[in-house]
């Protein structure tokens, strides 16, 4: 009797571990991305597509499961979500990506870097240094995006330095360095929330802001700041990060599958956003928005303005990585 009682002890034994087998080798990993770009964009279309690209290289192994619209809060709540394990993985601009590794931001350096071509150039020359920063950081970047342009919008028409100083110009108050570079261009920044910009320029509290055209045209600022002076202020830079731990348990032998597929919808980003912002920039324009052009004289003069001050906001962004930037546009320039 006790013998046949252990041979069923064994069998119950063993159907219940595979009965608890079969669901953990069935079961997917999910990793949580969080976004505060909205789900009815550029980037929220390329994150369901990048869910769907990682189930199909994994065999469904992997699931991405993306939280957009800021419902996992602002890019610094991402990133302690992310540190305790609430979150694996989020799209971070330049502004949030700081928080994790701060040389980053010189890439953001008001007037530095001037274009599309001088952007690429540099962050191929700065990439791997960048992510070898997040890895001792234990983040892991999937994928780099430019993800437009800033300019400047004002009520007045502003062409050369002086006409902006002499406006109140609207700075959000959580990008102190931003805020801070102004303030040794003698520009007059004005610390208000990104709520409260159309209150602001109402009201008569700025007079001026600076966003890029697809910021501009979706919160209709430039209907009561008709001015846009086309001149690129600086470089908008996002990434898609995962934390370390995430990043190991996912299948070793798939992790630069999955990599490639967050590079592939990166690179869509960009070539939409660059679209997107000349198609916002024409609807504006229909809408009564005037566009100064940055002639050679105007560029010339704001070059020189800048220049003053140039050794000051390096200290601001970062002195080593902006003087390494320097050194590979002049290089870059040059040719």
């Amino acid at each position: 009797m006790s013998k046949l009682l252990n041979i069923m002890l064994v069998r119950v034994v063993a159907t219940v571990a595979l009965v608890f087998a079969i669901p953990a080798a069935a079961s997917a990993q999910e990793i949580k991305l969080a976004s505060v770009a909205p789900e009815a964009s550029p980037w929220g279309a390329a994150l369901n597509q990048l869910a769907r690209d990682w189930g199909r290289i994994s065999n469904n192994r992997v699931r991405l499961r993306v939280y957009h619209n800021a419902i996992a809060g602002e890019e610094s709540d991402v990133i302690r979500k992310m540190r305790i394990g609430q979150l694996q993985a989020g799209v971070l601009t330049s502004a949030g990506l700081k928080q994790l590794v701060p040389e980053v931001f010189a890439v953001s350096t008001p007037f530095l870097i001037g274009s599309d071509e001088e952007l690429s150039h540099v962050m191929d020359r700065i990439r791997p240094d960048l992510e070898a920063s997040f890895e001792a950081a234990r983040f892991h970047v999937l994928a780099w995006s430019a993800a437009g342009w800033v300019h400047f919008f004002s009520k007045s028409p502003v062409r050369y330095p002086d006409d902006l100083r002499a406006l109140r110009l609207a700075a959000d108050p959580d990008d102190a360095e931003m805020d801070q570079a102004f303030k040794i261009m003698n520009f007059r920044p004005i610390p208000l929330p990104v709520g409260e910009v159309l209150t602001g320029l109402n009201s008569g509290l700025v007079d001026a802001f600076y966003t890029s055209p697809l910021v501009a045209a979706g919160y209709q600022w430039f209907g009561l700041a008709p001015n846009m002076l086309d001149l690129k202020v600086a470089p908008f830079l996002g990434a898609i990060v995962i934390t370390d731990a995430a990043w190991r348990r996912l299948p070793a032998a798939i992790r630069e599958d999955l990599r490639d597929a967050a590079r592939s919808v990166s690179q869509q980003i960009d070539r939409d956003v660059r679209s997107l912002e000349s198609e916002a920039i024409a609807t504006m324009r229909r809408f009564g928005l005037s566009v100064t052009d940055a002639t050679p004289e105007v560029l010339d003069a704001w070059e020189r303005d800048i220049e003053r001050f140039r050794a000051q906001m390096n200290t601001v962004f970062g002195v080593d990585m902006t003087a390494r930037i320097e050194r590979i546009l002049d290089e870059y320039r040059r040719r």
